[in-house]
């Protein structure tokens, strides 16, 4: 198995530790990472997209240029939305993909719409035998709330993933590392991320909600497959907690993460020092050796 990986913005330039632990899986699992010089914002899909969708188009499109091998692999939820998205539009729109490779012609690009976009869960779900394989330290005692996000489902007929609503993938790796997936009411809500700029209060009001659906339902960590998601969970459970009188206590883990750990990589090993949310106490509460 063999992606160029596809970075994006967020995680190499603030969360490095989650690419840490992503690269340490797809070694671990023999999947093989070709790193793609020039790739650059993908460009944010509730950004740029919202302002000028050929712009949006062009820049996606250089990047689905530069893939060698075909085929692309991201860690980031929106990276894959807007490499998927923009080779939806071009190819439904032969006139679309013709405006496309004039502007790109302008920088010595062409593309023909033909690389292929996995997200890192997806690949991983593909090979879900071979990740029970390779499982050293299965997960008991972790009680997983899982957060799809909103760019890991939808819009469905561009990502194609899972079922939006009912998906299956991310649930599915977590019982395989021997955690278990606990099902609680908001699961395929938003966190509340995107608004973040616009109405901090607003977005605090859904990740509050989200959180007390977790707690309700006996949940005791989170897991995430996009930055700003991650960041959502992890920086603002202590604000929460400042405003509300809350008590909120849940680590939340990138899903490479708990990968990682399952596989026996040690906390220090994958930078979970590195999160706001701290997990000692959790992983002695819970007996999970570190």
């Amino acid at each position: 198995m063999g992606y160029d990986v596809f970075l994006g913005c967020v995680i190499p330039a603030r969360f490095p530790f989650l690419e840490a632990s992503s690269r340490k899986v797809c070694e671990k699992l023999g999947i093989e990472l070709n790193d793609i010089e020039g790739f650059s914002c993908c460009p944010d899909p509730t950004g740029v997209e919202q302002i000028d969708h050929e712009t949006w188009l062009a820049l996606g499109a250089r990047n689905l240029s530069l893939s060698e091998n075909g085929g692309i692999i991201s860690f980031c939820s929106g990276c894959v939305e807007t490499l998927k998205g923009v080779n939806y539009y071009i190819n439904k729109d032969p006139e679309v993909k013709e405006e496309v490779n004039a502007i790109l012609k302008e920088v010595g690009r062409k593309y023909d719409g033909k690389t292929s976009v996995k997200h890192f869960a997806q690949v991983i779900h593909e090979n879900l035998d071979l990740l029970r394989e390779k499982v050293e330290k299965p997960l008991t005692g972790f009680k997983v709330a899982v957060h799809y996000g909103c760019h890991y489902l939808r819009p469905s007929d561009i990502i194609q993933g899972d079922d939006p609503f009912e998906p299956n993938t991310l649930d599915d790796i977590v019982n395989a590392l021997g955690a278990e997936s606990i099902p609680y009411d908001l699961k395929l809500e938003c966190c509340g991320n995107p608004v973040d700029k616009s109405d901090k209060d607003l977005s605090l009001l859904m990740i509050d909600n989200k959180l007390k659906s977790i707690q309700k339902a006996g949940a005791n960590c989170v897991t995430v497959v996009c930055p700003a998601c991650y960041q959502q969970y992890d920086f603002n459970q202590n604000e929460l907690n400042k405003r509300n009188n809350s008590n909120y206590n849940f680590p939340v883990f990138y899903l490479s993460e708990l990968i990682a750990l399952a596989f026996g990589y040690t906390p220090q090993e994958i930078g979970l020092n590195f999160h706001r949310m701290r997990t000692k106490a959790f992983f002695e509460e819970i007996g999970f050796p570190q």
